[in-house]
């Protein structure tokens, strides 16, 4: 898995498994599936364990993160089918 510049680079260059940060390392975006469009989730992060909901743990590593909790994507009929899971060590494990 890869960890990619930007948001462009993850969509047009990613695949299954990639990340990049967003906004200051505030957010992660994740592409858990073969549709960059319909299969890339964005999460808050924070290194600090804050509080404040929604926000995952994120271990501060920038090269093999870990998120928690796992990372739950609800289906969308017609349109994504889901997807729950975690991102460990910088790998995407699917539950």
């Amino acid at each position: 898995m890869t960890q990619h510049r930007n948001m462009f680079d993850l969509d047009h260059n990613g695949i299954v498994g990639d990340w990049c940060f967003l906004a200051q390392d505030t957010k992660i975006a994740v592409r858990y599936g073969e549709d960059a469009f319909k299969q890339t989730v964005i999460i808050p992060i924070s290194d600090t364990g804050s509080d404040i909901p929604p926000v995952w743990k994120w271990d501060g590593n920038k090269e093999s993160p870990t998120i928690t909790p796992s990372i739950l994507v609800n289906s969308v009929p017609n349109w994504n089918p889901g997807w729950h899971g975690f991102l460990t060590a910088g790998k995407l494990i699917t539950v």
